[in-house]
């Protein structure tokens, strides 16, 4: 029959004096109007009820309530809900696109995302994985601003468990092993940049156990390095903070640097300060190694090659860690050009330079007695240093120096 208007607030079709059919119904409470199909008087079937505010749900109605599949929009957030409704709440497969743009699709409990689904942030963030209780938990993949991403066990929002984080350009595995509280914890292995490795160590709280680290010259050799002819390895280990000095052996890749300094007492901008109370320039490093007593008569040569003399100054060896332990190895009295420090490296060494080119006059065998005599009297300094690039947990190591004295005994039998 033809709908009737009842007590002003319906108009619609009726049967046996119930809304049935199609109606429009405007609550006593003036917030809400429902739009759509009655069955004995109860809203069934599909309509749409509308809020004063602008929101509304459309879809599926069964016995008076929001049940089955609609949609619902939230005027105040922007918010919007295509999926499955029970009793009025999400609950279901379905989909809240947000009013800031974030993404949500998939399972549905009471209002909160439960179950599998997956989570695209506006600034493309995405998580495809597991929820509960609109957390992320159990097993997921989230990937992150920059590209990086994590495949692995979630509790309530934060990594936790086991999983692995994966670089972005390169598709390396940066970290893989044990996660607590969103932070890397328990045995794991971290990868950084092409070389360095932390291999199957224990980590607490993203740092290593025993943190930080320091470079230690092995105990083998003397506080007090003495070089000859004679080629020796250089031991450098890399050990923790512990009182025992264990090495860490899961450091591994890590690029020690080595030079040489010569005390100055008229340091400069690139002299290098020391822990003994003196600056020191850096030697030059030599690339063909010669003997000692040539490197004394070169240093006498005022015609020496300009060009030679203009080539960049190489000052370092390189030894990568493995295991946690670095080795200079052949290291003698010629690894480094001693005439070839600056002019400024000290009084002792412009006199070595001037006492060579002014008494050529004198036998070659009494003038390099002479100079050696003077390198003796000398303040030499190791410095052995961390390099590695991309820093290694935020930090690099700290430098060691140590002191070096030449001895020319051989040589001057």
């Amino acid at each position: 029959m033809v709908g009737i208007e009842l007590k002003g607030a319906f108009r619609g079709e009726t049967r046996r004096s119930l809304r049935s059919g199609f109606g429009v119904y405007q609550y006593l409470n003036p917030f809400f109007r429902y739009e759509g199909t009655w069955h004995e008087g109860k809203k069934h079937g599909f309509g749409k009820l509308i809020f004063a505010d602008g929101s509304y749900y459309q879809g599926e109605f069964a016995n008076n309530e929001i049940m089955g599949q609609g949609t619902r929009y939230f005027a105040s957030s922007r918010n919007t809900y295509t999926g499955h409704f029970y009793y009025g709440e999400m609950d279901g497969h379905g989909r809240l696109k947000m009013g800031n743009d974030d993404c949500y699709e998939g399972d549905f409990k009471s209002n909160h995302f439960e179950g599998e689904g997956s989570y695209l942030s506006h600034d493309k963030q995405l998580y495809t994985g597991t929820w509960h209780n609109h957390r992320r938990h159990g097993y997921g993949e989230q990937t992150y601003l920059d590209g990086s991403r994590y495949s692995g066990d979630w509790i309530t929002n934060k990594r936790h468990g086991f999983g692995k984080l994966i670089d972005a350009q390169d598709g390396f595995i940066i970290y893989e092993g044990s996660w607590k509280n969103d932070l890397m914890h328990g045995e794991g292995t971290y990868n950084l940049g092409e070389s360095y490795t932390y291999r199957n160590g224990m980590i607490i709280n993203n740092y290593p156990i025993g943190w930080p680290f320091r470079l230690y010259i092995n105990e083998n050799q003397a506080s007090t390095l003495i070089l000859t002819e004679e080629p020796i390895i250089i031991t450098v280990d890399i050990i923790d903070s512990s009182e025992n000095n264990t090495r860490v052996e899961a450091d591994c890749g890590r690029l020690i640097r080595l030079r040489c300094g010569q005390q100055t007492d008229q340091p400069t901008s690139d002299s290098l300060p020391t822990p003994f109370g003196f600056h020191v320039n850096l030697i030059p490093r030599s690339t063909n190694p010669i003997s000692f007593d040539d490197q004394l008569v070169s240093a006498s040569n005022e015609e020496m090659n300009m060009s030679e003399r203009n080539q960049p100054i190489q000052d370092s060896m390189l030894a990568a860690a493995d295991n946690g332990r670095a080795q200079f190895i052949g290291i003698n009295i010629n690894t480094f050009v001693m005439q070839r420090a600056s002019s400024s490296a000290s009084s002792g060494s412009q006199q070595l330079t001037q006492s060579a080119s002014t008494s050529s006059s004198q036998p070659t065998s009494a003038r390099n007695n002479r100079r050696k005599d003077k390198l003796r009297m000398q303040s030499f300094v190791f410095i052995i240093d961390d390099i590695t690039d991309p820093v290694p947990f935020n930090k690099s190591l700290d430098a060691v120096y140590l002191p070096v004295q030449f001895s020319t005994t051989n040589m001057t039998q």
